[in-house]
């Protein structure tokens, strides 16, 4: 009787531990799964995979902006290739009339 009194709480105080163990890696296991979603969502994101499906989406709004920079950049530029061809054929016009009356 002894031995089955002293090995009692001992049992006892294991079983807490391992709970205690147990939960954390739980816990540990949720933080985990939870930040292997959010990495494959961004992944997909950036590949151009569809995150909008994604129970995990949450939109970037520094990448939302940039897209937004980025078109207006794009129809700048386009602006500016289309101004520059008018420009070029209006040159070589006027180029032709000097050498016209030269």
């Amino acid at each position: 009787e002894a031995c089955r009194q002293t090995s009692s709480p001992e049992n006892i105080l294991n079983k807490v531990q391992d709970n205690e163990e147990e939960e954390r890696l739980n816990r540990e296991l949720e933080l985990t799964t939870k930040e292997r979603n959010e990495l494959t969502d961004r992944l997909l994101y950036v590949t151009g995979g569809s995150m909008n499906k994604s129970p995990y989406f949450r939109p970037n709004p520094f990448y939302e902006n940039l897209k937004i920079k980025e078109k207006e950049v794009m129809s700048l530029l386009h602006n500016l290739d289309t101004k520059n061809i008018e420009h070029r054929e209006k040159f070589q016009e006027l180029k032709k009339e000097i050498n016209f009356y030269r």
